[in-house]
């Protein structure tokens, strides 16, 4: 009896965890993610990021290869630096950089009227980020 009870509450346990939305969820948050990269960042970065969108050809500089950035650093994919980076968080080493500070313009194509507030940006950006972190190669 005690071994058929063990095993009910496995098999339950089991269904229940296959329930969760935890990939479901995830998948969400990427496809979000890859919505906002589309409208504000694949034009330099290019539709896979891997920098050579069409607006780059106008650019003294060469956007960065973002889908390459986890193998770049050793594997790891560095979620805090490019949410800093991209939020105008630390220093550029060319001042004149063509890549907007996000945190002072915001999202102009995701919200080409306006309308977004501080939550809806900041759950933009990390879908956008774990856009970025699905892409990596």
């Amino acid at each position: 009896m005690h071994l058929k009870l063990t095993a009910l509450v496995g098999v339950s346990c089991a269904l229940l965890s296959a329930c969760s939305d935890g990939p479901v969820e995830r998948a969400d948050t990427v496809r979000e993610g890859q919505r906002v990269y589309a409208k504000e960042c694949a034009a330099c970065h290019g539709v896979r990021g891997e920098g050579a969108g069409p607006a780059s050809l106008h650019l003294d500089v060469v956007p960065p290869d973002l889908a390459g950035l986890k193998q770049r650093n050793d594997g790891y994919f560095p979620r805090e630096f490019v949410s800093r980076f991209v939020m105008g968080r630390l220093e550029k080493d060319d001042p004149s950089s063509p890549m907007p500070d996000f945190s002072a313009v915001g999202l102009r194509h995701v919200y080409p009227n306006g309308g977004a507030d501080g939550e809806v940006l900041e759950t933009d950006f990390a879908n956008l980020l774990d856009y970025l972190e699905a892409i990596q190669w």
